[in-house]
C-alpha cells in the first residue's frame, strides 16, 4: 500500500479504537514494510508470506530508554556469532511485543566490514 493508503487505513482504524490503529501500524507500517525494504530475498519469503496474511504478528524495537526513538544515537549492538548474533542493550515501548511472533531489534552492528 502507498503511504497515503495506510495513512487512511489508520485514520479510519482510529476512528473506532486507537490501539487497534497502532497495531496496524507497527504491523503493517513499519514491520512489514522493514522486511520489505530493508530484507533479504529469504527473509521476505520466510516472513512477509506469514505476515500479511495474519498468521503471524510482527513488532518493532527501536526506541531506548536514554535516547527515544532516535536510531542514529542507538546504543544496543548486535554482535555476529556461531550460530546467530548476540544482543547487548535495552528497549523501550515496544509494540505489539506482549504477543507478536516475530520481533524486529533495531541495533548497531559491531562488525567493522559488514560481512555478515
Amino acid at each position: 500500500m502507498s503511504n497515503l493508503e495506510t495513512g487512511a487505513i489508520c485514520f479510519e482504524l482510529a476512528k473506532a479504537d486507537a490501539s487497534i490503529s497502532s497495531f496496524f501500524l507497527v504491523h503493517n507500517g513499519i514491520g512489514s514494510n522493514v522486511i520489505n525494504a530493508l530484507g533479504d530475498d529469504e527473509q521476505r519469503e520466510r516472513f512477509l508470506k506469514e505476515t500479511i496474511n495474519m498468521n503471524k504478528i510482527l513488532s518493532f524495537a527501536l526506541t531506548e530508554p536514554d535516547y527515544g526513538s532516535d536510531a542514529t544515537s542507538l546504543k544496543t549492538a548486535a554482535t555476529k556469532v556461531e550460530g546467530g548474533w548476540i544482543l547487548n542493550g535495552k528497549k523501550r515501548w515496544i509494540g505489539n511485543a506482549t504477543f507478536a511472533d516475530y520481533i524486529i531489534v533495531w541495533a548497531r552492528n559491531t562488525l567493522e566490514n559488514n560481512n555478515i
